[in-house]
């Protein structure tokens, strides 16, 4: 490692040179940009995001340039002449991967994977061991961490979290007891409280014949988890302390190896891992390579192909190249796409994008074809910003130093691609369309026509077969006229040829001839792929054929197999789509980490499935979608069942299951269907409304709230229950409406839409009042209490809460009114009655324990913790805040534990923590951005900048709460945003006073 120069993993750092040679702030900044994004020109917008957090002088762009030339004088003076490139781009500096630590780990974690891949594990724990002594702290842990870097920092961060799991697997299975040991004391310092990490620490000291160090391990972790949570060991842990007291070891290699666990559901204060959190996934970054395959008899469109490939692998490093290739169906755009795909590759080695934007029908939303795109240049998804905007900026960046090709299938307007063009760079962009999209600006347009002669008789020949058909006859001649050259048409007739035998050329033509019947064989627009999708259909036995009239009803987006077996057994509805699928009318779109597929059907194919068959089947096939819904509709309340929480909202169904159980759910199966299903039930909605099922629509958009909620899935939230309201709407049900209003007021309060929120859930509370839904009104009450309580309106807030309560006794519904009290213990506590207060939230914990219901017990504990605060007992709300993230961690509620994490970092702060209050609210900050709860990211923000001032951080302040202003901003709360701003002013003062 002595070629290393520069290091980010860690403070930022010169290697091998004496002393701090740069110590201005910026400069420093601006050399860390570079370095986050080495070899890749880096935008000036994207340096001034991370030099003024966006909100740069207008002076900017001259600033940069003075602060570039102060970085390259000195680089030059320590020693280190690394260029700092300069372009329209942007800025790029010119690092080896030995000469950045940060490069360097993740070659050697790739390397590293590879060799565990291929079983050679102990030269893998060499090579991983070496990228793991790499890391000196938290990247770039000594400078001001701006938005613009999240991303980038997180993504290392994931990965040196991969690396530290796959190191200590290792080390245990190859003997390495010592080095495991290192692992887990490391692991221990980030997850005190998680028993299984202290057990297997005991037994790896045991094993490394550290026998008094095991026993001093195990005391203190039973100190630990006694003095921070009041529990004691559990059995694993306590078995380990056993051995160490006897000195015995665990068996060796692998102590890691859990006794079996019993099946008891775990306390309110032992809380395992929940079935909610989602797994840490470490795969070597690869460039993606997506193109679908290539047509083997592509024909034709040389001169096009030409004129693409000069378009595209230009070099101009600024202007990217972006070519639509625009005509009606039939002409074989995506074909000449992908061709083209096929034969640049090599001028595309950062990887090349394929994107059905289905503009046929379904226009795919922007915003999650951006999602899409930046999964593929293996960002994590926790990564990706929630605001659309943001994800389109963080694209740009990505491309701007990077030769990637993207093909954009099926486009409907320009609007619809215009969010996922790169802004500069080598990268291009292939668009196909039905339309020229003449506005997509800097655009060059191929318009696709029919074929020349020579090119329709050529495809001709080559789809047939030369044995079947002479190009140059008189019936090919026919046909090739009756096909107006078009090529789809001529595909579907050369297939046709070469299929049956007993179809001579003569009598093909001959067909053609009546203009009558020609629309049966060929034709342009939707009609021509209704022609080859009959041709298909035909093909299908009645059981496939039944399946593919199910599909063009139901599947409005992608599907799963098993969504469509409660018509059909598993086997026959693999069977069928396995036929589907040869026959092209099926594809398989994805397939995820468990070789589950998902399918989708072209949306013109959709159409031609739900217009074939006679009366009947088409009634059947209306039936069978029906059933469909049904089997989802139970299948997700059976799910709702198992589920630890009560969910706090009316439900659509309360009575028994409508259809048969089979089994029930386990709380951790019905977590995994959710998640595995999930893709599914948007489309499902959909296509329940397009069929006139609205009480399907809605109840199935309802009954998957608790799940939503807890997953914080505010986009499905939000499409789900907007088609659920009309649904609900069209079919004339009050009570579905009013839940449907209450839910999309409850998204609006999460997100501070404030307007919003107030619309829908005052009707809900109005509907509800009407169809005589008490446990509706005193929730839609308790909505209401929260808005007025947090637009600064106390007093009217207590009211709606306070009737909330009376409407929760009458219905006896303990979970809502623990939860109502607690809002009313809210207020008062702010009000500085902490007598009062504590008595409302002490009825709340009662209600929340007698029912065993630990996350509503959490909740009460945040809240019992605000109470010891204000009373000055910041001990005991540091214990009550613990228990609570405990809880919240182990179901994977990442909203709640992110609000609790805010809380925690103030309260440590107040006790003098200042180390573990930043974790904290850094992690709240990081959290609350990702799921874009603004409320949440400004309180951490707000309470970080003063964690600042108080350590003399000034800069840090400074900016912080300046995010925090802006956070608040947004969120519509204008009296923390002022908070924030007098802090800063008063800091300015005091500052040019000194």
């Amino acid at each position: 490692m002595d070629s290393l120069r520069y290091g980010i993993l860690g403070p930022l750092r010169l290697v091998h040179v004496q002393g701090q040679p740069l110590r201005a702030a910026k400069p420093r900044q601006l050399l860390a940009t570079l370095l986050l994004h080495p070899n890749r020109f880096v935008s000036t917008d994207l340096i001034a995001d991370a030099l003024w957090e966006n909100n740069p002088p207008r002076s900017a762009t001259a600033n940069i340039r003075t602060y570039v030339r102060a970085l390259r004088g000195v680089l030059q003076d320590a020693g280190l002449p690394a260029p700092i490139d300069t372009s329209a781009a942007g800025y790029s500096i010119e690092v080896g991967v030995d000469e950045l630590d940060a490069s360097l780990f993740e070659s050697l974690l790739a390397e590293g994977g590879h060799l565990r891949d291929a079983g050679d594990g102990r030269q893998a724990m060499q090579v991983l061991s070496r990228a793991y002594s790499l890391w000196r702290g938290r990247p770039l842990e000594d400078l001001t961490i701006p938005a613009a870097w999240e991303g980038s920092l997180a993504r290392l961060e994931a990965q040196h979290r991969g690396l530290v799991d796959m190191l200590l697997d290792l080390r245990l299975e190859h003997g390495d007891a010592s080095g495991a040991a290192v692992l887990l004391s490391a692991r221990l310092t980030e997850d005190p409280y998680d028993e299984q990490l202290w057990r297997r620490l005991v037994d790896a000291l045991l094993a490394a014949g550290r026998v008094g160090e095991a026993r001093a391990v195990y005391a203190k972790a039973v100190q630990t988890l006694a003095d921070e949570l009041d529990i004691e060991p559990g059995p694993e842990l306590e078995a380990a302390g056993a051995r160490a007291e006897n000195g015995r070891s665990a068996n060796w290699p692998n102590p890691g190896i859990p006794s079996a666990r019993t099946t008891q559901r775990p306390g309110p204060d032992v809380v395992q891992p929940g079935p909610m959190a989602a797994p840490e996934l470490m795969v070597p970054p690869r460039p993606p390579s997506q193109l679908p395959l290539d047509l083997p008899d592509f024909s034709g469109r040389q001169e096009e192909l030409e004129q693409l490939r000069d378009l595209v692998c230009g070099r101009d490093p600024v202007r990217p190249p972006i070519a639509v290739i625009s005509g009606a169906p039939g002409t074989g755009k995506t074909s000449l796409a992908v061709r083209l795909g096929h034969q640049v590759r090599d001028f595309f080695p950062n990887g090349q994008i394929y994107l059905d934007m289905h503009g046929a029908i379904q226009p795919r939303d922007p915003a999650a074809a951006l999602t899409d795109l930046l999964l593929s240049f293996n960002l994590p998804d926790y990564a990706i910003p929630t605001d659309p905007e943001r994800r389109s900026a963080m694209l740009r960046s990505e491309l701007a130093s990077r030769r990637v090709l993207i093909i954009l299938d099926d486009v409907a307007t320009a609007s619809q691609v215009t969010p996922l063009m790169p802004g500069t760079g080598a990268s291009a962009v292939v668009v196909t369309s039905r339309n020229r999209l003449m506005d997509l600006s800097g655009a060059d347009s191929l318009p696709l026509d029919t074929f020349d002669d020579a090119d329709a008789a050529a495809l001709l020949e080559q789809v047939a077969g030369a044995a079947r058909i002479d190009r140059t006859s008189a019936a090919a001649e026919e046909i090739l006229s009756a096909c107006g050259n078009l090529p789809l048409a001529i595909r579907i007739v050369g297939s046709r040829l070469a299929q049956r035998p007993d179809l001579s050329p003569g009598e093909l033509a001959r067909r053609l001839r009546d203009e009558t019947s020609r629309l049966d064989e060929l034709s342009i627009g939707e009609l021509a792929v209704r022609t080859s999708a009959d041709l298909s259909y035909d093909a299908l036995s009645p059981e496939e054929a039944r399946l593919y009239r199910l599909i063009g009803h139901f599947a409005v987006g992608v599907f799963s197999a098993r969504a469509l077996e409660a018509v059909a057994s598993p086997a026959a509805v693999r069977r069928s789509l396995d036929r589907l699928i040869e026959v092209n009318l099926v594809r398989i779109s994805s397939v995820d980490h468990r070789g589950t597929a998902r399918y989708r059907v072209h949306d013109l194919l959709r159409l031609h499935a739900i217009g074939v068959g006679d009366e009947e089947q088409k009634a059947q096939a209306v039936r069978d979608v029906t059933t469909v819904l049904d089997a989802i509709l139970n299948k997700m309340r059976r799910a709702n069942a198992a589920l630890a929480f009560e969910y706090f909202g009316v439900l659509e169904h309360t009575g028994p299951l409508t259809g048969p159980d089979p089994s029930p759910f386990t709380e951790t199966d019905a977590i995994a269907w959710f998640d595995s299903e999930r893709s599914t039930f948007v489309p499902a909605i959909r296509a329940a409304a397009q069929n006139g099922l609205h009480d399907h629509a809605w109840r199935i958009a309802s009954a998957w709230a608790p799940y939503l909620d807890m997953r914080a899935g505010f986009e499905d939230w939000n499409s789900s229950h907007q088609q659920g309201l009309l649904s609900a709407v069209a079919c004339g049900d009050r009570r579905g409406e009013a839940i449907m209003h209450r839910n999309l007021g409850q998204l609006a309060l999460y997100q501070d839409d404030w307007d919003t929120a107030w619309r829908h859930l005052d009707t809900a509370a109005r509907l509800s009042a009407e169809v005589g839904e008490r446990l509706g009104e005193g929730i839609a009450a308790v909505g209401l209490g929260t808005w007025l309580r947090e637009r600064g309106k106390p007093e009217e807030g207590l009211r709606q809460y306070e009737k909330a309560v009376e409407a929760f006794v009458q219905v006896g519904n303990a979970n809502a009114e623990a939860l109502a009290r607690t809002a009313i213990a809210n207020v008062w506590l702010s009000r500085g009655d902490t007598v009062t207060a504590g008595r409302y939230l002490a009825e709340a914990f009662l209600l929340a324990v007698r029912r065993a219901d630990s996350h509503r017990e959490a909740k009460v504990r945040r809240r019992v913790a605000a109470l010891r605060a204000a009373q000055g007992r910041y001990d005991q709300a540091v214990r009550q805040l613990r228990t609570a993230l405990a809880i919240f961690n182990g179901m994977g509620d990442d909203h709640c534990a992110a609000y609790t994490r805010a809380d925690l970092g103030q309260t440590l702060m107040e006790r003098g923590e200042v180390a573990a209050a930043r974790k904290m609210l850094l992690d709240s900050i990081d959290i609350g951005h990702r799921l874009g709860d603004r409320s949440v990211e400004g309180q951490a923000a707000q309470h970080l900048g003063q964690l600042y001032l108080s350590t003399g951080n000034l800069d840090s302040a400074r900016r912080t709460l300046d995010r925090a202003a802006r956070v608040w901003q947004q969120a519509g709360n204008d009296v923390r945003a002022a908070e924030c701003r007098r802090a800063v002013a008063a800091f300015d003062t005091t500052t040019a006073a000194g």
